[in-house]
């Protein structure tokens, strides 16, 4: 018995083959000098595929023709198509928001009297439930690129750390805990929490530096408190780690302060840190230490949180690359991989100047929306 079998290519995409042959209990490729035998022996459960919730890609999708974007979030999101079925947001702006922002500016505010999810409501929220239109089983995770600036070292979202005082830190707790809440009440649940996007890295866009001592101490001794307190099943992941950069190794290469020892074992050999801690997200930097990180904490869960994004040309060579990633991540034990932007307008630039890839673009004139390369990959 012949099964189809389903192939893109460059200039000629969801081409049906007949590529396996069924003979008795095994299938067989019937193409291809390499033979692949199908044994039936589950070795590795993979819990899905998402996309990030992104306030320019629901602004571009907002400029589509509406039957093409209503066309596009069903194919997808519904189980029977593409099948994304969980999505990551950022708490407060991420470098694909309109504007930066947090949940809470007003200046030390230490009870978060004045913290909101309104812009949310504006962006996140309906591009989050137009997803929930069409999968029923939805995940979300969620992680700050910036705490509000007052909590920083210095006072701006793309730069400096966390101040480390026992008021910041308390407050900051609380931030993740209102956050979590916030969307509970919008009928949203987030399901995981990754303490802060890119721990290692400076950007020029929202960001915060992290040592791995203060983020152990942190998740120590005042989030997964915070969380147990409020009776929340939110569950911490450490993510979303991004170093090292390059091999630590080699003389010169990445800084001390980056290799595994110096962030991610310094945080999960501390017992009682470690014992708040579901699993490890990575993107990035952060597959230099997957494997590393996989050997010495086994009974930890693994994910990719970003596929690699790209220069906004949308190439075939570039969504070969992205399978490759992907299929690097999953042969080291990631349970999902997470796709960036899901939609952007025609060039795919960021608010800090970078053209990116997505899934689809839009022009912002016609309103014509088209599926590139790697939305075929997903």
């Amino acid at each position: 018995m012949k099964i189809e079998h389903i192939a893109s290519y460059e200039n000629n995409c969801w081409v049906e083959e007949p590529v396996y042959e069924k003979q008795g209990s095994t299938e067989k490729i019937s193409n291809s000098a390499d033979v692949l035998t199908f044994t039936g022996e589950v070795r590795q459960t993979i819990l899905g595929f998402g996309g990030c919730f992104n306030e320019l890609g629901w602004e571009a999708l907002n400029l589509a023709k509406t039957e093409q974007k209503e066309a596009f979030l069903k194919e997808l999101f519904e189980e029977e198509n593409c099948n994304f079925n969980y999505g990551r947001i950022p708490v407060g702006a991420n470098d694909f928001s309109i504007k930066w922002y947090s949940c809470d500016e007003e200046e030390e505010d230490y009870e978060l009297e004045h913290f909101n999810i309104n812009r949310d409501k504006k962006y996140t929220i309906p591009f989050v439930r137009e997803a929930m239109k069409y999968q029923k089983d939805f995940t979300l995770f969620a992680s700050p690129w910036s705490p509000p600036t007052w909590m920083k070292t210095k006072q701006v979202y793309n730069y400096g750390r966390i101040r480390m005082e026992e008021a910041v830190l308390r407050a900051y707790a609380d931030y993740f805990v209102k956050f979590v809440k916030a969307y509970e009440a919008e009928g949203i649940e987030i399901s995981q929490i990754h303490v802060q996007n890119e721990p290692m890295a400076d950007q020029k866009f929202p960001s915060c530096l992290w040592y791995g001592e203060d983020m152990r101490d942190f998740i120590r001794d005042y989030l997964g408190p915070a969380f147990e307190k409020a009776g929340l099943s939110t569950e911490i992941w450490l993510g979303t780690i991004n170093g090292p950069f390059m091999d630590f190794m080699v003389p010169g290469s990445a800084p001390f302060n980056e290799h595994y020892d110096q962030f991610a074992n310094t945080i999960l050999s501390d017992e009682k840190a470690r014992s708040y801690i579901t699993g490890v997200g990575l993107q990035w930097g952060g597959k230099h230490v997957i494997m590393q990180i996989r050997d010495s904490y086994p009974y930890l869960r693994y994910m990719n949180t970003e596929s690699e994004c790209g220069d906004g040309k949308n190439s075939w060579e570039h969504m070969e690359y992205i399978f490759n990633q992907m299929w690097f991540y999953i042969r080291n034990g990631a349970e999902r991989y997470t796709y960036w932007n899901m939609a952007l307008k025609d060039g795919g630039i960021s608010s800090w100047g970078w053209e990116q890839n997505s899934l689809c673009t839009v022009n912002p004139e016609s309103g014509e929306l088209k599926k590139q390369p790697e939305f075929y990959l997903m």
